[in-house]
């Protein structure tokens, strides 16, 4: 397709054989961008791609985990073999997996971290050594907002949140060079939604039923283009009709100074409300105490 935001760019999406990142590859291609549909499921990319060429885009597929570092370099590669360059890249991929803490799993855990960070990580890491070279590039990452704290997913609220952090330092390294980082916290009906609400039941207060995977795509595309170049180190956060900002991790308020802390000046501190407002636990602000 000729025109849009997008006309001219080449761009990778891991895990966009489905849900969020199918939507985010089948905007970027409307919008102008020739795609790369990564995903471990090859008959789910194979159809997101010919949805794709059939709408008149441009698209190929790159089947694998991203949490290899060499499938990680060789997926950033075919996206240059087969368009020139690489100009973007969304990091999706990410599994999903629920448990309380006495359940938790520990093969399952490292599985979480291994593809929603490494994998994050990885793509990462080889897509900006190609951007750095050309000056440009705009790499997506994507969080959630689970790293704020929601029951039952310490695993991918961890991982989430290593992708923040993962976001504001790349930000850091990256400032001056063409190359931007920026990260979005979608929410969508999808299957892990599903599983969620599964889950937890009325605990899960519905919080992403009837919200379309596709209502998230134009945030992704916009960070994707030249149209957001100003931004740079930043979580958009998108949730249903509302478009926002994640604010960065702060010191609150102007705290409290002793030369000598002691454990009963800690305590007395905190008793006379010198330290700094307390933050609310979890995501649904669960009250203290």
């Amino acid at each position: 397709m000729s025109g849009g935001h997008l006309s001219g760019k080449a761009i990778v999406v891991t895990g966009a054989g489905q849900g969020l990142g199918a939507a985010y590859a089948r905007l970027a291609a409307a919008e102008g961008a020739s795609v790369i549909v990564n995903d471990v499921d090859e008959s789910l990319a194979t159809s997101v791609a010919g949805q794709i060429r059939a709408a008149g885009g441009t698209a190929e597929t790159a089947i694998g985990s991203v949490a290899d570092w060499q499938r990680a370099g060789s997926l950033i590669q075919t996206c240059i073999d087969a368009f020139a360059t690489i100009d973007g890249l969304v990091n999706n991929a990410g599994i999903f997996r629920l448990a309380h803490p006495l359940e938790q799993d520990p093969d399952e855990f490292r599985a979480v971290v291994e593809v929603n960070v490494l994998g994050t990580a990885y793509c990462g890491l080889h897509a900006m050594r190609a951007m750095l070279e050309r000056g440009t590039g705009s790499i997506v990452n994507v969080t959630s907002g689970s790293q704020a704290g929601s029951a039952a997913m310490g695993a991918y609220g961890a991982s989430k949140g290593a992708v923040a952090s993962l976001t504001y330092c790349w930000a850091a390294d990256l400032a001056g060079t063409g190359v931007r980082v920026n990260a979005v916290s979608p929410n969508a009906h999808t299957r892990m939604a599903d599983t969620y609400e599964a889950y937890l039941g009325a605990a899960a207060q519905g919080q992403n039923v009837h919200k379309p995977a596709s209502q998230n795509a134009p945030a992704v595309v916009y960070l994707l283009s030249d149209a957001s170049a100003n931004l740079h180190g930043q979580i958009v956060r998108i949730d249903g009709d509302e478009l926002s900002m994640i604010a960065h991790p702060t010191v609150q308020g102007d705290g409290a100074r002793n030369p000598a802390w002691t454990v009963s000046s800690v305590a007395a501190a905190f008793a006379a409300g010198q330290v700094g407002p307390l933050s609310a636990v979890g995501l649904h602000r669960t009250p203290l105490g």
